[in-house]
């Protein structure tokens, strides 16, 4: 087994956690490369570039928050697992915490976990594919400004929204930003897709909750628009856009070794109160 390592130094700091487990891992006779962004805390032997490190290994084992999940699931080429080591607050989609890492080598050695997939969204711009395991999101550069956005789903007009923007989300990202929009939680194995309104000015408009086989369009004629997949800015427009989202053919995975109750987790983690 090859395992690579992803560390977000703002919250692994000093790689403190990630050079403990690689100890683990040297241990167990696990072969590990890690990415360079952390180079100074590591000898130079087990140290790559990250499209290296990504291209080399079985699995990615990522030190950070969810943001840092976010980021390997948006770096890696294909569907191999990851495991997150939970460094930052909440950590919705990582599967340990920092005191957990013996048992998480003992797992990977015995080969005892499984694979969890969730489901990727795709948008296509300028013969450019873009990615997103919680959302695609298309709005108004200009954040004190809202537009009026078309949203056609299998080619049916469904609606016109004058909002901030419009959010499509999958079940993953229905505990992300569609929370905070009053969207609703989906299981992760729900198949379905959330169409979400960005503080419409509407007394009417509601999130929507379709099959995650339909072909959703968003268009609008308003000007200085962008296109976010998961917080990065992928697009922007000076004279509106139409483009289509979908379910995106490939999807991510994610090692898990607990088999925890989603809505248990759910209330975990979302009851956090902290700073």
């Amino acid at each position: 087994m090859k395992i690579g390592i992803r560390i977000n130094l703002k919250r692994d700091i000093n790689a403190k956690a990630a050079k403990v487990f690689c100890a683990k891992l040297k241990e167990n006779d696990l072969q590990y490369k890690v990415c360079d962004n952390a180079s100074e805390f590591f000898d130079a032997d087990s140290i790559a570039p990250s499209t290296v490190v990504f291209d080399w290994c079985d699995l990615v084992v990522s030190f950070g928050g969810d943001g840092t999940m976010l980021d390997a699931v948006r770096n890696l080429i294909d569907d191999r697992p990851i495991l997150g080591i939970n460094m930052g607050k909440i950590g919705f989609l990582t599967e340990i915490d920092e005191n957990e890492m013996d048992y998480a080598v003992k797992c990977l050695k015995d080969n005892t976990y499984t694979i969890e997939t969730r489901t990727l969204l795709k948008t296509t711009i300028d013969g450019k594919d873009y990615y997103a395991l919680n959302e695609i999101i298309v709005n108004n550069q200009d954040t004190c400004h809202i537009s009026a956005f078309n949203i056609d789903l299998d080619g049916v007009r469904s609606d016109t929204v004058r909002s901030d923007g419009i959010l499509v989300s999958t079940p993953t990202g229905s505990t992300a930003y569609s929370l905070s929009c009053n969207g609703p939680v989906l299981s992760p194995s729900v198949k379905a897709l959330i169409v979400n309104a960005i503080c419409p000015h509407s007394l009417h408009s509601c999130p929507m909750v379709i099959d995650d086989a339909i072909s959703i369009r968003i268009s609008t004629d308003s000007s200085l628009i962008r296109v976010i997949a998961d917080g990065i800015i992928v697009h922007k427009s000076q004279n509106g856009i139409d483009i289509s989202i979908e379910k995106a053919e490939k999807c991510a995975s994610f090692i898990r070794f607990k088999n925890e109750n989603f809505y248990n987790k759910l209330r975990k983690k979302l009851n956090y109160w902290g700073e």
